[in-house]
């Protein structure tokens, strides 16, 4: 509606000029300088309509090229004072210049680039079902809120609650079953291996592959050709691993919920008691513990070492898709949670137990490192199978999220029985 608004305000402007100018005769003067004013608006993201105002500027658009931070722009109509173009795509923020006739100028001021993300759907195609395979021919079942997470090669592991089975995709989106696919609990290679409930996944700095067996009570361990072994008992949820050391820690999802360590030989301990159904763990760079605490709809930080709470996040029992800073924002009972190598954090915003449909978080939001300012990243509160940037991007109960090295998101869409990919533009 915005841009609807903006593009009649813009033509009636234009439409409005041109008549004037046409009743002076107006002709570019290629002696005298051609001097930019002004712009609006002053900052926005690929696609962003920017109407540039100044003084002798040429109709005949041959002559005329704009450029964004260097890179050229769009122009979608010239008079005599008014200039509109379109911001390129990934042009950074930067200076506008208008050149015509080889002469050039810039603004003052920097127009102020907004990264936009995009979604496209790596794997799966909307369906239930099993079948590997590659992109929209592989089949998957997440009839519970599964996770998932990516190596340094950028494979991605996804546990598939519904088929037993624990999931590799590819980069290129090729889809194979790395082990499980029956129901029950033994140790083994491949098909060998069984499970009762792999719920999330947390990948090591050697290729192991770390999954969560709630009904089991267990963490196990998988080597990189598909073979399993026990790591330690528990009533494993949500986990998360720190990359530095190798120690893990998970979520018991209880009332009251705990957290525990386990260390890479498998000695566990409680260091977190009285949350209220705890759902996953982030590790930070420097150790600190990420909690999405689902029953109050807040997350929290736990210091390393002392373990001294932070609620940084949401307010407690309050739900809702608000952004904003701290306690400000509001969360919708969140599940999954990853971050960034810059300490930003990913929440999946719905981690209700059915996966509703009215939950108000069909989304994945952002907590920036440090100021724990929250904001949508993709998606919103509409349920849906779409991609696409911003808020035209739907899910339909994103439950687990991972981040690669490169800041390219990945979410586990559960009702979407798919995986999705986040990239900037």
């Amino acid at each position: 509606m915005k841009t609807i608004i903006y593009r009649l305000l813009v033509a009636v402007l234009l439409l409005t000029t041109v008549a004037c100018k046409k009743d002076k005769g107006f002709v570019h003067d290629n002696n005298a300088p051609v001097v930019i004013d002004k712009f609006t608006p002053e900052n926005g993201a690929a696609g962003t309509e920017v109407l540039i105002y100044g003084t002798n500027f040429s109709t005949d658009t041959t002559g005329v090229t704009v450029t964004v931070n260097g890179k050229k722009a769009l122009i979608e109509g010239i008079i005599s004072d008014h200039i509109l173009i379109v911001i390129p795509e990934k042009a950074g923020t930067g200076k506008i210049s208008v050149t015509i006739n080889g002469k050039t100028t810039e603004t003052t001021n920097a127009f102020q680039y907004e990264s936009s993300y995009k979604v496209t759907t790596l794997a799966g195609n909307g369906t239930a079902g099993f079948s590997d395979g590659k992109g929209t021919n592989a089949f998957f079942n997440f009839n519970k809120r599964c996770g998932l997470d990516v190596d340094a090669d950028g494979n991605i592991y996804v546990a598939d609650a519904g088929n037993l089975r624990i999931r590799k995709i590819t980069p290129d989106g090729t889809v194979t079953t790395l082990c499980g696919g029956t129901y029950g609990y033994q140790e083994g290679k491949g098909a060998d291996a069984q499970f009762y409930l792999p719920l999330d996944i947390a990948t090591d700095n050697n290729g192991n592959v770390f999954v969560t067996d709630p009904a089991a009570w267990t963490i196990r361990k998988i080597t990189p050709d598909g073979t399993t072994s026990l790591v330690c008992w528990g009533e494993a949820w949500g986990m998360g691993i720190d990359k530095r050391n190798g120690m893990m820690y998970y979520a018991n999802a209880g009332n009251p919920g705990s957290i525990y360590q386990v260390t890479p030989t498998g000695d566990s301990k409680q260091i977190i008691t009285g949350l209220q159904y705890p759902a996953d763990v982030a590790v930070d760079s420097d150790g600190n513990l990420f909690v999405t605490e689902n029953g109050k709809s807040v997350i929290k930080k736990f210091r390393a070492g002392t373990w001294e709470p932070e609620l940084i996040a949401g307010a407690e029992g309050q739900t809702g898709l608000v952004n904003g800073k701290g306690a400000d924002s509001r969360f919708d009972h969140p599940w999954g949670i990853a971050v960034d190598k810059q300490n930003n954090l990913f929440v999946a915003g719905n981690g209700d137990n059915e996966g509703s449909i009215v939950n108000t978080n069909q989304c994945i939001r952002l907590i920036t490192a440090n100021d724990w300012n929250v904001s949508t990243y993709i998606g919103g509160s509409t349920p849906g199978m779409a991609n696409g940037s911003g808020a035209a991007a739907l899910f339909n109960a994103p439950t687990g999220v991972a981040v690669d090295k490169d800041g390219v998101v990945y979410v586990l869409d559960r009702n979407n029985h798919c995986i999705r990919k986040v990239v900037a533009e």
